[in-house]
């Protein structure tokens, strides 16, 4: 059976200090043709992991320069210094993406939130190919995310390729739902399309548990922009399980714009009944299509 830690493994060497190598397979895609923004950060989480660099609670942060492609051989520096372990991934000497690892410290940890996601809402559209959505991508969480005034949510529990075999799950779920989670929070408070810009995801818990009903939330009251253009949108989302206890949250930088909308826009209404798709996105509607409220 095919899993995130055998997909990893193959996808992503990293030796202890010094080189490695990332190719990521379509399996761990968003857009097409582009490495998902949370996967990748969990598949050098992983690298650093194997070999010898990190584990049990830590803060993954992530800088996301570039698009990272799939199916492309990139070359890996790795680095470890009062540990702290950094990754960047190169394409031809040109930086595409940097990420770090960094031990918890105990008074880092948050409390959980209190809402923890609506009794009903809006169902957001789904892709076929993504690694947190998509209906046919044989590794993907294939999460369905809801929306309503409130925020953005998903209820799940994990399938088995996302589990470690030992009772608990593989810890890339955090940052790949939380990613997914925190691109529709930017989407819908600017209305347009983006990209991930940055990632910070703390994962407070080594052990995720498996088998059990997790529930990942974002609000819309706490995203705010972080430049004066509004082209920059920090928003904050958290995983937790059903009962109500922490496991990862997530401060993730949006960045959009009609330049992104331009690209993605048609790839959403053909996805989308009309009416939803002007509540998502009014300014992309056709006027014939209608509205919907809550």
């Amino acid at each position: 059976m095919i899993t995130i830690a055998g997909v990893f493994a193959s996808a992503v060497t990293l030796a202890r200090p010094g080189r490695g190598r990332l190719r990521a397979p379509r399996r761990l895609q968003s857009w097409p043709g582009i490495v998902h923004g949370g996967g990748l950060l969990a598949a050098l989480d992983d690298a650093a992991a194997r070999a010898g660099l990190a584990g049990a609670p830590r803060v993954l942060e992530g800088r996301l320069t570039s698009s990272v492609p799939v199916e492309t051989e990139l070359d890996l520096d790795g680095r470890a210094h009062d540990g702290v372990v950094t990754v960047t991934v190169l394409q031809d000497g040109q930086t595409l993406t940097s990420a770090s690892v960094t031990p918890l410290r105990r008074n880092d940890r948050a409390a959980a939130p209190l809402w923890r996601g609506g009794a009903r809402g809006f169902s957001l559209p789904l892709s076929e190919d993504c690694l947190a959505c998509g209906s046919r991508n044989p590794l993907g969480l294939r999460v369905g995310l809801s929306f309503d005034d409130e925020g953005v949510w998903a209820r799940l529990v994990p399938r088995e390729p996302w589990s470690t075999g030992a009772g608990t799950l593989h810890p890339a779920i955090a940052p790949v739902l939380l990613d997914e989670i925190a691109w529709w929070l930017g989407a819908l408070v600017m209305k347009e399309g983006g990209l991930t810009n940055r990632i910070s995801v703390t994962l407070l818990d080594g052990a995720l548990p498996a088998g059990t009903p997790l529930i990942g939330v974002g609000r819309f009251d706490q995203v705010e922009p972080v430049d004066r253009k509004r082209t920059f949108w920090r928003t904050a989302s958290a995983l937790l399980t059903e009962a109500g206890d922490l496991l990862a949250t997530a401060s993730i930088v949006f960045r959009g714009g009609a330049d992104y909308s331009s690209r993605q826009m048609s790839y959403f209404r053909d996805r989308t009944p009309p009416d939803l798709f002007r509540r998502m996105f009014p300014g992309y509607a056709r006027s014939a299509d209608p509205g919907v409220s809550c």
